[in-house]
């Protein structure tokens, strides 16, 4: 049985929402490592979306090979390629690590006139993950020291001198005689700053996240998977936007979605997927017996319109998350924020909270706040990459003293943002409503918990103890493929 992607959900009838974001992609770069068999399907596909969506002006691809073999696999991925593309350019590179480099080259070659400030945003890398080498898609977040993301989350390494290892993947004896880190498991084949392209995003402030690139080879996480314990949930969306790119790679079918793949993988093995999005949960996605953990970012549309340019309507990602839980969605939450005080936000988030009433009440149980913050690096980026009217209201809202590594807001002005929080939750009829803070300082949110301003919960990224313990007791969910590729 197939399933077009024009299918209506709630009412709507259109392509998914975030599939226009990639019209704006001038340069796909190609790995020749990836450029054959499945992996080699999946840029196909992408490309065929590209000429459909713009077809007068259709992408260039850069086929970069790295070896004698890679050269043959980039002459043959180039013919049948060509005609989905205004032209292919080949080339023998040395190293994985001159692609970007070349890739920028090539771009101001094609479109001199271009904005430098735009150019990398305008380039997709379809990669193989491990380049050359052994792929590593999964691995521990232990940045998280000093906040409640490692303080208030589980267990999910060990360090004993220089090595670390996820948790469970080595005996107890080891583990007993190395330091415990919390925290949560990040996995990464979707990388950079995404097509919504939030003013805040901490992905800015990183070295090299500036290209969005996506690893087609993901078949290679099969043996990471396995070795992880049963009810461990991986966070794909923390250095990414994999949920936005996924329409990109469907076709008219359904079929080839990135996040249904890793998502099969993973639950086949008892492994939770954690996804979040400012896009929109797809019907193509087949969620029923899978382990899916699903959320949405969510601010008022007045907020999201101004520092969230690429995103979906905060409508279209409620009713998104909507359909995720009524087809079959494990666990779900919202994460809302960061909160900016732009001018009628008040009465912005009045509207919103009305919203996800309407369309998700007593179904919501969870809900991370996100009040703002940032690293020390990342006012100077604003200020030298976006406009004053857009960085002066997120860095008025900040102390100027780093706290718990981070840029915040004083406690006193976060405490009446969870408060404020508290009461449109009542307001709208979502007392039922638990909430959490992401990457607070500890002692501010223990400050916040006394007063009952927030809930001592897991956050976003993690499912419950309970539900946990009754994953790893369960049988292993049995996969039904009836859209794959």
């Amino acid at each position: 049985m197939t399933q077009q992607i024009t299918c209506e959900k709630e009412g709507m009838l259109g392509e998914p929402s975030m599939l226009r974001r990639l019209a704006e992609i001038d340069l796909v770069v190609l790995d020749a490592a990836v450029a054959s068999g499945v992996a080699g399907e999946r840029a196909t596909r992408l490309l065929a979306n590209r000429r459909r969506l713009a077809p007068a002006r259709p992408a260039h691809l850069l086929l970069h090979a790295h070896s004698r073999q890679e050269e043959e696999q980039a002459s043959a991925a180039a013919g049948h390629l060509a005609p989905l593309v205004a032209a292919v350019h080949l080339r023998r590179l040395g190293s994985r690590s001159e692609v970007a480099r070349e890739a920028l080259t090539l771009h101001r070659q094609l479109w001199p006139a271009e904005d430098e400030a735009r150019r990398k945003a305008r380039l997709l890398l379809l990669i193989r993950r491990g380049g050359a080498g052994t792929p590593q898609f999964i691995a521990p977040f232990v940045g998280g020291a000093g906040t409640t993301c490692g303080v208030w989350t589980p267990i999910v390494a060990y360090r004993r001198g220089r090595q670390t290892w996820i948790a469970g993947t080595r005996s107890r004896e080891e583990e007993r005689e190395a330091e415990p880190i919390r925290g949560f498991l990040r996995g990464n084949y979707a990388q950079g700053v995404c097509p919504v392209e939030c003013s805040f995003c901490y992905l800015r402030g990183l070295q090299g996240m500036g290209l969005k690139s996506v690893a087609l080879n993901l078949e290679d996480v099969i043996p990471e998977l396995d070795r992880l314990p049963r009810g461990s949930v991986v966070n794909w969306a923390e250095l990414g936007g994999p949920v936005e790119e996924d329409p990109w790679f469907v076709d008219a079918q359904g079929r080839g979605s990135l996040v249904q793949t890793i998502l099969d993988l993973s639950s086949a093995r008892g492994i939770v997927s954690f996804f979040l999005t400012k896009g929109v949960y797809e019907p193509y996605l087949q969620l029923d017996g899978r382990l899916a953990l699903v959320a949405i970012s969510l601010n008022p549309a007045a907020i999201s319109a101004q520092f969230e340019p690429g995103g979906a309507p905060p409508e279209a990602r409620l009713r998104g998350l909507a359909w995720a839980i009524e087809h079959g969605a494990l666990d779900h939450t919202i994460r809302l924020g960061p909160i900016i005080p732009v001018a009628g936000y008040r009465r912005a988030y009045h509207e919103l909270f009305a919203q996800i009433g309407d369309i998700l009440g007593p179904r919501l149980k969870r809900m991370t706040v996100d009040i703002l913050r940032f690293s020390p690096q990342m006012p100077r980026l604003l200020k030298a990459s976006l406009p004053e009217e857009q960085v002066a209201p997120l860095l008025a809202e900040l102390e100027p003293e780093v706290v718990a590594h981070k840029y915040r807001p004083s406690a006193a002005r976060q405490q009446r943002l969870y408060h404020w929080v508290r009461l449109l939750l009542e307001r709208y009829g979502l007392g039922q409503v638990q909430t959490t803070p992401c990457k607070a300082d500890p002692r501010e949110a223990l400050q916040f918990l006394k007063a009952g301003v927030i809930s001592s919960m897991p956050c976003a990224c993690h499912i419950s103890y309970r539900l946990r313990a009754q994953l790893q007791r369960s049988p292993l969910p049995i996969i039904n493929h009836t859209l794959q590729e």
